[in-house]
Order: structure tokens, then C-alpha cells, then sequence
């Protein structure tokens, strides 16, 4: 479940990207771990993660829905190149209570392995600002 941070969005100015809520509301600072492969999909997730999910695994997991709410199940915010409003991706973070902010069009050109950054996401849109 994503926990509301009470932190402060002063030096927050503007976002490095910007995408669709599709899940919970709310803000979780984490690491990113850009996935490109499925076979990425198969490691030990820490909950402060955040998944970053290339375009090239949409056909992958609508094949597979069960990985979605496994990954959902791990990490509390994902952000997708990809997905639906009314998708799979949508419907697992809700049940598993995670941030989801698809349609990020290059998140995994512009954000980069261990990057530190915040997801804010507050009604339909999804915001990620870099942090350090």
C-alpha cells in the first residue's frame, strides 16, 4: 500500500515527465529499476522501488496478467510506456493498493538505474520529478 509522504514539493518545480494515474493517489520517493525484458521481471524487488517498464513488454504481460499482479504484489508504484485506463495494469494496482502512471512516452531513455525520484499522482495525472 503506498503511504502519503509529508514531504515538501518546494524544490519540485517542474516534472521530468509526465503520464496517467490510472491507480492510487499520492507520492512515493524510490529507485528506479528500468525493465526492458521479462526476464528482468524475476529478481528481488525492494518495496521503495519503482518499475519502469519498457514499451516492449506490453505484449508480454497482457499475455501474462498474472506477472502484473505479482509486481504489483512487490514494488509500490510502476511507471509504463505503455497501457489502458481500463487495463490490467490499472486493475492490479488498484487491488494492490500501488501508484500506476502509464503512457510515459521514453521514461526509459530519460530516467536512468538507481535514479532517485518522486511520483505524485493525483487524480488522472502522474507526475515524476528527479530528485538527486
Amino acid at each position: 500500500m503506498v503511504d502519503e509522504q509529508q514531504t515538501s514539493n518546494d524544490n519540485l518545480l517542474f516534472p521530468i515527465l509526465r503520464g496517467e494515474s490510472v491507480a492510487e493517489g499520492g507520492s512515493i520517493d524510490g529507485e528506479v529499476v528500468i525493465i526492458c525484458k521479462a526476464a528482468d521481471l524475476n529478481r528481488e524487488w525492494n518495496s521503495r522501488e519503482i518499475a519502469v517498464l519498457d514499451s516492449a513488454l506490453q505484449e508480454h504481460l497482457e499475455i501474462n496478467p498474472g506477472v502484473v499482479d505479482e509486481l504489483f504484489g512487490k514494488v509500490s508504484a510502476a511507471i509504463c510506456e505503455f497501457g489502458e485506463i481500463m487495463g490490467e495494469l490499472a486493475s492490479f494496482a488498484v487491488i494492490r493498493g500501488a501508484i500506476c502512471i502509464i503512457r510515459v512516452d521514453d521514461a526509459t531513455d530519460v530516467l536512468e538505474n538507481g535514479m532517485h525520484i518522486r511520483v505524485v499522482a493525483h487524480e488522472s495525472r502522474g507526475d515524476i520529478y528527479f530528485i538527486d
